[in-house]
């Protein structure tokens, strides 16, 4: 059988230990939620110091980054500028020895060509000079033919007029004498120009006849201080056909079957004088080429 023992539980204290503990809760929950709100303040300010030394070190980074390739691509910009003037001061040079050599070859040209032009013009002139001298000394005569056969005389007779005709027969037989003596004249000067022009000129045109012609070749070599290499160079007259300027050169090429000697040509040697002597080059160059050229060795075929 149940016993019911009754009791009585006081809970203001516990009531009032609750109230105190609600209390600390409370101002514990305060706490933590203004550390928290500083923690949340202090980290909000500690990321942005982070992104902004992070922002500033990256922009920092890329312009330092940028100033070096700036300053690389500065400095392949003035080496090319450099190496762009050395090669503008090259061709300069190159183009003022172009010139200069230019000149010289357009000089030497103008040489040739004026002395090619003198010498058909005296040949020209031999061929034409005995009808010139036939014009000159027989164009007044010409001109007054009709003067010249007629004949004047003052008579007062009757037979003034038998004289007339006496003295103009006697001037026509003259002048008739003095024709026949022109073309005399005349005749001999063509027939010595008629060997003079067979001289000059080929008397066998088609080329059945085998004859030896002499033809001026020069020859001369170059050695490159470079690669050491022998080069040789055959210059013939330009007037020659091309089939026997090539048949000179394939000779001249095989030079150890020419028969060279030591023998001096003074044709060489006053042909080299004159180009020399005609130059535009100062005497004291003149002088020295001169020089080189008398203690210089050279051969002849």
């Amino acid at each position: 059988m149940a016993t019911l023992i009754p009791c009585s539980v006081d809970t203001a204290p516990m009531a009032a230990e609750l109230q105190s503990v609600s209390n600390h809760v409370k101002g514990t929950t305060a706490a933590v939620e203004t550390m928290q709100t500083a923690v949340i303040a202090a980290e909000n300010k500690g990321a942005n110091k982070v992104c902004s030394n992070v922002n500033r070190g990256f922009f920092t980074l890329m312009r330092s980054q940028i100033s070096q390739k700036i300053a690389n691509k500065q400095s392949r910009v003035e080496a090319l500028i450099m190496q762009l003037g050395q090669q503008k001061r090259q061709l300069l040079s190159i183009k003022t020895n172009m010139e200069r050599e230019y000149g010289r070859i357009a000089e030497r040209y103008l040489r040739i060509f004026t002395s090619v032009n003198k010498e058909l013009e005296s040949r020209i002139r031999q061929i034409d000079q005995p009808v010139f001298e036939l014009v000159n000394k027989h164009m007044m005569t010409s001109s007054n033919r009709m003067n010249a056969l007629s004949g004047w005389v003052t008579t007062s007779q009757v037979e003034g007029i038998t004289q007339s005709q006496q003295i103009l027969v006697s001037k026509m037989k003259h002048n008739a004498q003095v024709a026949l003596e022109q073309s005399t004249e005349f005749l001999s000067q063509i027939g010595e120009q008629r060997v003079l022009t067979g001289k000059v000129l080929i008397s066998n045109p088609n080329g059945n006849e085998s004859k030896t012609c002499q033809i001026p070749v020069i020859i001369w070599e170059t050695l490159n201080d470079n690669s050491g290499i022998h080069r040789m160079e055959v210059n013939t007259p330009e007037t020659l056909d091309k089939i026997h300027s090539d048949k000179i050169n394939n000779a001249i090429r095989e030079s150890d079957t020419l028969p060279w000697g030591e023998e001096k040509s003074s044709m060489v040697a006053e042909e080299f004088m004159s180009i020399v002597d005609s130059s535009a080059s100062n005497q004291r160059v003149k002088d020295m080429i001169k020089k080189m050229f008398a203690s210089s060795d050279y051969k002849t075929v």
